[in-house]
């Protein structure tokens, strides 16, 4: 026989003569549970270590098997008995082990909470096939099943697993040179020694380059004496310490590393923490200097268990006093969780092997229960608790970052059950740790990112040749001196290359031109003509248009002349605009030739002069019959010259107006004038040049032109205030751009239907704002009136109505704010993907086969007939589409009947006039019709700009709906209230002709729901809506008050989910007739208004 069946022989004969000398710290069994009928009972044998911290762990047991038992977790019928005997104290708790073995047939243990008689109890426990779970011990030598077959851990301060999670962490950061440090005695109970015997196993990527010890008690002073901390300098950057069980034990160490200067952000120091044996930290202890020590693990990596977490502390601490009444310390409270877990994986492994065995003496199969205790898991008081193939906890971890003496969670190491093939291949390899990063870059680095394993230049430096470094400082040194110079020489010649001034023209060689010849067009005669429209077209009869031309060299051009006042010098932006201009080359822009100045006391502009004039010139000449292809082509040159210029140097032109658009020989749009405008008004404002006036001129009309209403309202402001052009910008010329194309296309002039004159509509254009109603050009209803001379508009053959998407293009370039403008790209691109081309050839081509059709004329009567039935027939259909909506107009007229339908959810509003029965009976039936017409106009002025339909007028009701007939998703809410604000802000500022003192004030109330709809009559067809909703809006307007919107609060629904941007209060429940008590609110206005 072996020694050690020698000594377990002389063990067990020497229990009969020391049975009644045991001590047993409750005097006979204690029972949890009484048994129920027939059943098992389960005796536990538990080995309580002579610590006073943890003499509750009995009372632990009882509150753990009152659990199990509400919670169902154990048996029906089996009762617990507990024994409770010492452990701990020079080898009681394996005497004390057999005894509970021999003489009460115990069928599980509990503890001891020492390592050295857990090595005895869990040798002896298989062959007495009773399962042992420790709750307290986790050294690395317990996990092998080989001598320790029925032995289970719940400890969370289990080695292997700590060393598990380490390596988890550093392949998670790809680190593969690491150093270890660790303590000189017990190291084989510590993580450091499991992790090197890991990777050495498993043949892991990782190279632990050096290792170095010291005694546990060593100072920091000795520690740096050693020179030991050199060694590790000089072979790694990460560094795992382990001095101890607890982190307290690692403070001397991170001291030393901190006087030693080993603490920069290339420095990663892995602090893993298995005990928590005190509750607080190293730097707050009181026997130490906490400022050095805080500085010293400042910006290091804590990896401990997740179920030492203050959570879960917390929440059993609370449970336990509830229980008991008494504390504990922060050691036992740790302890008594783990036990309390250790039960619980007992209670669940039992009910396990007892549903699969059916036997009340399934307790006694200590392998069999052992079994049920592996590949589990459960939520306990300690969080997940994840049992792997040994029956050993694995716990998750927690890696947390120190920061000015606080700890974070970073990253997070799930514990999980791995893959069976791998499991069976590899048992080491049944459950593995995931990592989780909860915060990034929360390294103290200049980028927040942790640092290498290895640094780029080696842990000593050698690796770098600083050699190259040198060289490229040298060179780096010589180009931040050549380059500056360069620059500076390169500016002084393009300074001298501006003051070189090649598009400066002498005076003596520009000859005036007089006369006018009859194949020749001016450049804008139309732009230096005084303000009279009636006035600028003279002599058109003949073809002959009013210039100032001039020769220069043989060349013909056209020319702006001044009177120069004084010695004319121009700024650096000024020399460099002019430069681009005389480089600039473009097929839609025309040549700039040049500026004669400080010669003669003249001050001349010259451009190359185009044979036919500017775009007004071709434009509204009545005799010039042009079709649809030029109107496209001219369009088109127009924005393609302006995306051009918009591309260049040059950045804009600074006065786009039909006038500054002339046509060459081959029909070709070309822009002129382009940034000379703006020079020119500058020397004006500063008195460098006057203007050359001729007989009955005035130079106040210089600034009244018909090519300042087509600038955008910001410069019209400018010119209005200042009396100058101000400096242009690409938003302005979108805007001009706008202007010309409206030209372009309808032939005709901007704001022609206000009837006003240039000044005045300069006037209101500056003075409108947001609050007024803005100035812009209305869209005819048809193309190609052309206004003869007898005043009868005469429609083109050609006419046609353009795409919306083209007239929107156009009002969003006349948009008031510069920055909601498009750009000129996104106004090219609509132009020509909406106007195409009909005629083939050129337009020389097109213009001559146009000539000879008008000089045929054979078919002009029927067409003039058919011009007249024409108009007859819109003038119907306009009548028609005023009476019903347009799409129901459009099926009345081609037959199709017009069934009723239920539309699911519109908005109808109704309005009222306050007062409006006092002021009929004061007023006469014209003044009243009169006050009523202008009213609705403005009304219906509001609608037109939404998408929402006028159903009918009553007196001085007004009803109007949205979401019919033309289905617009929940929009209809919003069109409704931004009807409704307008129409209240119109009323408010409405005037009575007759009455102007009346304060107007309008009530509006709306509802949005469900609505009937359908046309009513045959004479005098009405579309009519019906249905609760319409009587519901009604209620809204006649319940309401005074200059107020009333909404229900079905409509508050639908703006405040789908449209915030309105402002609404609730004004309280109010009885409805028929409804009762009914939720409304006012809508006050919208955000940001």
């Amino acid at each position: 026989m072996t020694l050690k069946r020698w000594w377990l022989l002389l063990l067990l004969m020497s229990f009969q003569a020391r049975t009644n000398g045991l001590r047993i710290n409750h005097d006979d069994d204690r029972r949890f549970e009484k048994p129920m009928g027939s059943g098992g009972v389960v005796r536990i044998g538990h080995l309580l270590p002579g610590n006073p911290q943890i003499a509750q762990e009995p009372e632990i047991l009882r509150m753990c098997a009152q659990d199990m038992k509400e919670r169902k977790i154990l048996p029906r019928n089996f009762t617990l008995q507990v024994y409770t005997m010492g452990s701990c104290d020079k080898f009681s708790g394996v005497e004390n082990a057999a005894y509970l073995h021999y003489m009460k047939n115990a069928t599980i243990y509990f503890g001891p909470g020492c390592n050295n008689e857990m090595l005895v109890i869990g040798r002896l426990a298989p062959r007495w096939n009773v399962p042992i779970v420790a709750h307290m011990s986790g050294d690395d030598i317990l996990s092998d099943r080989t001598v320790f077959p029925t032995l289970g851990s719940v400890a969370l301060t289990s080695a292997s697993e700590m060393a598990r999670a380490t390596l988890a962490f550093l392949q998670h950061n790809g680190w593969d040179q690491v150093g270890f440090v660790r303590s000189a005695s017990q190291f084989d109970r510590l993580s450091v020694h499991s992790l090197n015997n890991l990777i050495k196993r498993q043949e892991i990527a990782v190279n632990v380059n050096t290792m170095i010890e010291f005694e546990p008690h060593t100072s920091a002073d000795e520690i740096i004496a050693s020179g030991k901390l050199k060694q590790l300098k000089s072979n790694a950057r990460i560094i795992v310490v382990e001095m101890g069980m607890d982190l307290h034990h690692a403070t001397n160490f991170m001291i030393a590393a901190h006087r030693a200067g080993m603490k920069g952000d290339e420095y990663v120091y892995i602090l893993p923490w298995l005990a928590h044996v005190n509750d607080h930290y190293p730097w707050e202890s009181s026997t130490v200097d906490k400022q050095e020590v805080k500085a010293a693990f400042e910006n290091t990596i804590v990896i401990t268990a997740h179920g030492y977490d203050k959570k879960f502390f917390d929440e059993f601490t609370q449970k336990y006093v509830q229980a008991t009444g008494q504390l504990s310390t922060h050691y036992a409270t740790l302890a008594y969780m783990t036990l309390y877990d250790a039960l619980v994986l007992y209670g669940m492994a039992l009910k396990d092997a007892f549903e699969e065995q059916k036997n009340y003496d399934v307790h006694q199969n200590g392998s069999l229960i052992w079994q049920k205790m592996t590949n589990r898991q459960f939520v306990g008081v300690t969080g997940q608790v994840l049992m792997n193939n040994k029956a050993i906890r694995v716990p998750s971890y927690a890696t947390y970052h120190t920061a000015n003496g606080t700890l974070r969670i970073v990253v997070e190491l799930e514990a999980k059950l791995g893959n069976d093939q791998k499991c069976k291949a590899n048992p080491d390899m049944c459950t593995e740790h995931v990592a989780h990063e909860v915060i990034q870059y929360y390294w103290n680095s200049h980028n927040g990112m942790l640092p290498k394993s290895v640094p780029s230049c080696g842990f000593t430096g050698a690796d770098c040749d600083y050699t190259t470094y040198f060289i490229l400082m040298g060179v780096t040194l010589f180009f931040l001196t050549i380059i500056p110079l360069s620059y500076f020489l390169y500016v002084k010649q393009k300074e001298r290359l501006l003051y070189d001034m090649t598009w400066r023209i002498p005076r003596d060689v520009v000859r005036l031109v007089e006369a006018k010849s009859k194949s020749e067009h001016s450049l804008a005669s139309k732009s230096q003509s005084s303000g009279s429209f009636s006035g600028s077209l003279g002599s058109k009869q003949n073809g002959l248009i009013a210039a100032k031309q001039a020769t220069s060299n043989g060349v013909r051009v056209a020319i702006k002349r001044f009177q120069q006042v004084r010695n004319i010098t121009y700024p650096k932006h000024e020399l460099r605009t002019l430069k681009e201009l005389k480089l600039i080359e473009n097929e839609n822009l025309n040549k700039f030739y040049g500026i004669a100045f400080n010669q003669q006391n003249e001050f001349i502009v010259m451009w190359i002069l185009c044979s036919r004039g500017s775009l007004e010139d071709i434009l509204f000449n009545d005799e010039l019959k042009l079709g649809r292809n030029f109107q496209v082509s001219f369009a088109k040159d127009v924005v393609k010259a302006l995306a051009f210029l918009h591309a260049s140097p040059i950045l804009y032109h600074g006065l786009l107006c039909l006038q500054n658009c002339l046509v060459d020989s081959n029909w070709t749009v070309k822009l002129t004038n382009f940034r000379t405008e703006e020079i020119i008004s500058e020397k004006l404002y500063h008195n460098e040049i006057r203007p050359v006036l001729g007989e009955g001129e005035d130079e106040n009309d210089r600034l009244i032109d018909r090519k300042y209403i087509q600038q955008a309202p910001e410069v019209i402001r400018e010119i209005v205030t200042r009396k100058a052009l101000p400096r242009g910008g690409q938003p302005q010329d979108v805007y001009a751009c706008g202007m010309v194309v409206y030209q372009i296309l309808y032939r005709v002039e901007p704001f022609h239907e206000r009837g006003k004159s240039i000044a005045k509509l300069m006037e209101m254009i500056a003075m409108s704002n947001d609050d007024d109603q803005l100035i812009r050009p209305t869209f005819p209803s048809s193309m190609g009136i052309l206004q003869e001379a007898n005043g009868k508009g005469v429609k083109d053959k050609d006419a046609d109505t353009f795409n919306l998407q083209l007239l929107s293009c156009i009002e969003a370039c006349w948009l008031e704010l510069p920055e909601m403008r498009p750009n000129i790209k996104k106004v090219r691109t609509i132009i020509n993907s909406n106007l195409k081309s009909t005629g083939k050839g050129s337009l020389v081509d097109q213009m001559m086969k146009m000539m000879e059709e008008y000089t045929t004329n054979l078919e002009s009567l029927v067409r003039d007939r058919t011009a007249m039935l024409e108009e007859a027939q819109k003038q119907a259909d306009r009548l028609l589409n005023n009476m019903l909506p347009k799409s129901i107009a459009e099926d009345l007229k081609v037959g199709k009947p017009v069934l009723p339908q239920l539309y699911p959810c519109a908005t109808v509003l109704f309005s009222d006039i306050r007062g409006f029965t006092r002021i009929s009976s004061t007023s006469t039936p014209l003044q009243i019709v009169t006050f009523l017409n202008d009213m609705f106009s403005g009304f219906d002025s509001i609608i037109s700009k939404h998408d929402a339909y006028k159903v009918e007028t009553i007196g001085d009701a007004y009803m109007i709906v949205s979401g019919v007939p033309k289905e617009n998703g929940n929009f209809h809410a919003q069109n409704i209230a931004e009807i409704a604000l307008k129409m209240r802000t119109f009323v408010s500022n409405f005037k009575l002709a007759h009455r102007p003192e009346e304060l107007m004030m309008v009530r509006i109330g709306f509802h949005s729901g469900s609505v009937a709809a359908g046309v009513v009559g045959l004479a005098a067809p009405r579309y009519c809506l019906f249905g609760d909703t319409v009587n519901m809006a009604s209620r809204m307007e006649s319940t309401g008050v005074a200059n107020k919107i009333q909404i229900s609060e079905q409509a508050y629904n639908l703006l405040h989910c789908f449209f915030p941007q309105f402002v609404m209060t609730e004004r309280g429940k109010i009885e409805i007739k028929g409804k009762g008590e009914c939720l409304t609110y006012y809508l006050e206005g919208k955000s940001g208004k």
